[in-house]
């Protein structure tokens, strides 16, 4: 009987880098609490949320110091800048697109007499 209970008390005791490791997956990596609960065999989401809440207090105060980027990260964080980069330009090309229609629509409109925009309070034609 006390090897049965001494096994649920070793269960639930989790190392403090295993603490660390889940809070920082949650409040770096952004990972869903269930899934770092389910890979690294957590059995109480009130026991990971408290460790959640005691590193976030520990980063605020300036306790405790993020651990550096792994590798992996950092390419993550190179390829999203890349991505970013890309998607800013893509931006910068429809707004230039953008501006370039709504001034031919401008002239055309007031040089040459032609009505493109849609009025506020007309009718669509049916036909």
């Amino acid at each position: 009987m006390q090897d049965h209970i001494r096994d649920l008390l070793h269960r639930f005791q989790y190392s403090e880098q295993l603490k660390e490791t889940a809070a920082f997956r949650i409040l770096l990596g952004g990972e869903d609490p269930s899934h770092v609960m389910a890979d690294l065999d957590i059995h109480n989401s009130y026991t990971l949320r408290n460790w959640v809440s005691q590193y976030q207090h520990k980063i605020q105060t300036g306790l405790f110091v993020a651990p550096a980027m792994t590798r992996t990260q950092k390419q993550d964080v190179h390829a999203l800048q890349q991505c970013n980069q890309e998607l800013t330009q893509l931006l910068q090309e429809a707004n230039l697109l953008i501006l370039a229609l709504n001034t031919m629509i401008e002239v055309a409109e007031q040089e040459l007499k032609i009505s493109i925009r849609k009025k506020s309070g007309t009718k669509r034609s049916h036909g």
